[in-house]
């Protein structure tokens, strides 16, 4: 069912489950959501649910409405994650998938998806989201085909490049483009690990603890400028990105499938910042860099921001059920003993050049041949080839394999050398088998 989530204050938020037709919003008590905060009127504004959208509209109020920063003039559609701001309350709109939908939910394109899940609909269900995902990052098109692999690889994603070149707006686009729940946190070295995972509150009322989930309690998780955090809180995440718990005071709390972390981080500014260990580094499947636009490319996004962000004109096209199934249909594509063979030899031969302090472990033979698998499927076949692997060796690989100190003298970087790895094992060994 459509929600909105309610922020009054620091801290102070809760939920309101949005029922078919109207509900007014208001400072009044005979609305049907009661607010409040300061700059609230009386009668505020209403929503409005049909069969088919949830949309918004001002009733008048002294300080107006806004939807995503822009005034409410007229009823306006309001799509997931939109956010609409009544003086000093925002109220967030999220629809979320429970996995119970009824007949009473509201239909999209998305609850079209056929019963019988194969890597055909995988693929279209992939591509919507890419489709919808390029409206907004423009020119990045290998970039979101690899976010998706991370994605559908049940795998968590590192975004590494210099600030403002979309790498906060494409993981807010994926994550607008799933019909499920959205949470960003931003690292600093003040955010404790409690911030993240929640923390246990006593109630006076009942004379008990009761546990108040953190923002790593949702679906897509952005964890922006992950290296500004400290170890201690970067270490919170380490049990949530493997094994999708939480553990506070001795009880787990168990993440609600998908659990997607994609994490940023610039690596050229390192004042105030701390890098991230191994141990952290090796639960993202894949790090990415975006790099700048051509600047045909920065025209167009240029053209496409004069009057409003492109984030702002996108709504959900798929449900979250729909990524689990994608997710179970990865797992069913075919890994060869040549492939898992070939997976190996280069596993192997990292742990041999003299360039790195330590080679690949078996986690990260396990990534890429997950990875393998998605690509394949995504490409529409059964099977894995062996330049399946080869296109992915080095976005898995690389950053699990620090350099030894006297190495950097002679390689760039980790990348760099795994690139001088594959030549050295041509596929037609394996492709013959």
């Amino acid at each position: 069912m459509p929600k909105l989530v309610i922020q009054e204050g620091y801290r102070r938020t809760s939920e309101f489950h949005i029922p078919k037709g109207d509900t007014t919003i208001g400072r009044g008590t005979d609305n049907d959501l009661v607010l409040s905060g300061r700059g609230v009127s009386r009668h505020h504004v209403r929503i409005r649910r049909t069969a088919d959208q949830v949309s918004v509209s001002d009733l008048g109020s002294r300080n107006g409405s806004f939807l995503n920063a822009a005034p409410i003039l007229k009823e306006t559609p309001v799509k997931h994650t939109d956010v609409i701001q009544l003086g000093e309350v925002v109220l967030r709109y999220e629809e979320v998938d429970y996995g119970d939908a009824g007949p009473e939910e509201v239909v999209s394109a998305a609850d079209t998806v056929p019963c019988t899940f194969g890597i055909e609909q995988l693929q279209t269900i992939v591509k919507s989201v890419q489709t919808n995902i390029q409206k907004v990052v423009k020119g990045k098109d290998d970039v979101i085909a690899r976010v998706m692999i991370g994605l559908l690889s049940d795998g968590h994603i590192l975004i590494e490049d210099v600030p403002g070149v979309g790498k906060t707006m494409l993981a807010q686009a994926l994550a607008k483009s799933i019909r499920t729940e959205f949470k960003r946190i931003q690292f600093t070295p003040d955010l404790l690990p409690t911030d993240i995972s929640g923390v246990n509150i006593y109630d006076d009322k009942t004379k008990e603890f009761t546990f108040a989930p953190g923002p790593v309690f949702a679906n897509v998780v952005l964890a922006d400028e992950i290296n500004r955090g400290t170890p201690r809180t970067q270490s919170s995440l380490l049990e949530c990105m493997s094994d999708a718990v939480v553990t506070v005071d001795g009880v787990g709390h168990v993440l609600q499938k998908p659990f997607f972390v994609i994490a940023t981080q610039n690596p050229v500014d390192f004042h105030g910042t701390y890098p991230l260990p191994e141990a952290q580094l090796d639960r993202f499947l894949m790090r990415l860099r975006m790099g700048y636009p051509s600047k045909k490319i920065e025209e167009e996004i240029l053209t496409t921001q004069v009057e409003t962000h492109p984030i702002n004109t996108i709504s959900y096209v798929v449900r979250a059920g729909d990524i689990l199934q994608c997710q179970a249909a990865v797992r069913t594509v075919h890994v060869s003993d040549a492939v898992k063979d070939y997976i190996v030899t280069l596993v192997n031969a990292t742990r041999e050049h003299p360039a790195f302090a330590y080679g690949a472990s078996p986690r990260a033979s396990l990534a890429l041949m997950r990875a393998s698998q998605c690509l394949a499927a995504m490409d529409g076949r059964h099977f894995v080839l062996p330049r399946d692997v080869r296109d992915l060796a080095r976005a898995v690989l690389s950053h699990r394999l620090p350099l030894k100190l006297q190495a950097r003298a002679e390689w760039e970087s980790s990348e760099q050398v795994v690139d001088s790895i594959l030549p050295q094992f041509p596929l037609e060994r394996w492709e013959k088998t």
